[in-house]
């Protein structure tokens, strides 16, 4: 039996190294700041995109994904909880959280992930957010914008790719905070 279980652990993959994105910290001098309580909802994404997996796109209706590489949640989750982060790292709001939550919100950020992959043609990172304030109790569209950013990736390495993506997601994290704050 002891063979049996050695042979299995010889034969056993390595675990894909493991990613994660993070929160921007510094945010320009003239952020807003607000009272409102809100919720970011988890983004609504693609199939494809709705994994812990790294997207690569080799041609625009192409996806694959990286080999070796993993992010630490499925990108939606991960999105959302450091959009939360984001807005929590100003220390410019009374609440935000996720929906249901004990807060009881004012407005909802309900958020939808566009693009969330390292394009290969281009060798560049692209995250692209679409944001909508709702009123949470007249389901009111009270402002919409889509926030992009692209990155290069300096090589061709892991590590690059997940640098990149985490420089774009920063600069439409900051972006979308900076809106929010301005809208509400």
């Amino acid at each position: 039996m002891a063979a049996l279980v050695g042979g299995c652990a010889l034969a056993a993959k390595p675990a894909p190294a493991t990613y994660d994105l993070t929160a921007p910290t510094r945010f320009p001098a003239n952020i807003g700041s607000t009272s409102v309580q809100f919720a970011v909802t988890e983004p609504t994404v693609v199939g494809a995109l709705d994994s812990e997996r790294i997207v690569v796109r080799p041609a625009p209706t192409q996806i694959t994904y990286l080999g070796k590489a993993q992010w630490s949640d499925r990108a939606p989750k991960l999105v959302q909880a450091r959009l939360i982060d984001a807005f929590q790292n100003t220390d410019r709001v009374r609440s935000v959280g996720v929906p249901g939550s004990a807060v009881v919100s004012d407005v909802g950020l309900v958020t939808d992930l566009r693009d969330f992959h390292v394009d290969a043609e281009t060798n560049t990172a692209v995250v692209a957010i679409n944001v909508r304030i709702v009123g949470d109790q007249s389901g009111r569209v009270v402002a919409s914008k889509t926030f992009e950013a692209r990155q290069p990736v300096a090589d061709g390495s892991v590590e690059s790719m997940v640098a990149a993506m985490n420089d774009a997601f920063e600069t439409v994290a900051t972006d979308i905070v900076m809106w929010t704050l301005a809208k509400i």
